[in-house]
């Protein structure tokens, strides 16, 4: 069994994923799942759609822990902030920088730290490099959004090393990480991060890219 989380234009599922919608209670909220014979599917913004900073993530990645499902992948829509990345690149990054300026954690009573220094899977993301051919390379930086980057911002972010931005992937990471979860992003280039970045042509490109998505993740839950 291996989850799925759905991102930007994947709010109710996506092609060929076949499965029994449930509801999951947890501690921290109930969770809309699609359940499949190998897979469970949670879409990361839900249906109708909440902005990134109103997600649930607790209750998500909380839901995945409660079902028993150690393996993760996340589908997340991304800007490019280099040339060799331009739009309908798919990659899965090794590293996270995390820009949000807020706290990620299951242990607010009592003192935890969890090793963030190897933020994804590894060997989750190697079996996916080996099955689809997917390039493992890239660092995700995620900021706070629901905002998209400033002029600034992006050249502060090159110089810091970061090759893709988005908004969602700390807080999986970090909670997942707590959790003691194998979680590996699939990051989706939909535009070059600039002045013509939109959410709407975010939207556009996930729908256009929609088969070559489906293909990945009937590829990835094969695993």
């Amino acid at each position: 069994m291996i989850g799925i989380i759905g991102g930007s234009g994947l709010y109710q599922g996506m092609e060929g994923l076949q499965g029994k919608e449930e509801t999951i209670s947890t501690p921290y909220g109930e969770v809309n799942i699609l359940k499949g014979e190998n897979f469970l599917f949670i879409s990361r913004h839900g249906y109708p759609p909440k902005p990134p900073h109103r997600i649930n993530y607790h209750a998500n990645m909380m839901a995945f822990k409660l079902l028993k499902v150690k393996d993760i992948v996340a589908i997340s829509s991304v800007g490019s902030l280099k040339k060799e990345y331009p739009p309908g690149t798919v990659l899965l990054p090794d590293d996270l920088i995390d820009f949000t300026g807020k706290v990620w954690t299951y242990h607010n009573e009592k003192a935890y730290h969890v090793n963030m220094y190897e933020p994804f899977c590894r060997e989750l993301r190697e079996k996916i490099n080996k099955k689809t051919g997917i390039p493992i390379r890239g660092t995700y930086v995620s900021m706070k959004g629901p905002q998209f980057e400033t002029k600034a911002e992006k050249s502060m972010l090159k110089v810091l090393g970061a090759d893709v931005v988005g908004m969602t992937v700390a807080p999986e990471a970090k909670l997942t990480k707590e959790l003691g979860l194998c979680y590996q992003p699939v990051a989706i280039v939909v535009n070059f991060v600039g002045g013509e970045t939109s959410h709407k042509g975010t939207l556009e490109m996930m729908k256009r890219m929609g088969k070559n998505i489906a293909c990945i993740v009937r590829t990835i839950i094969t695993l």
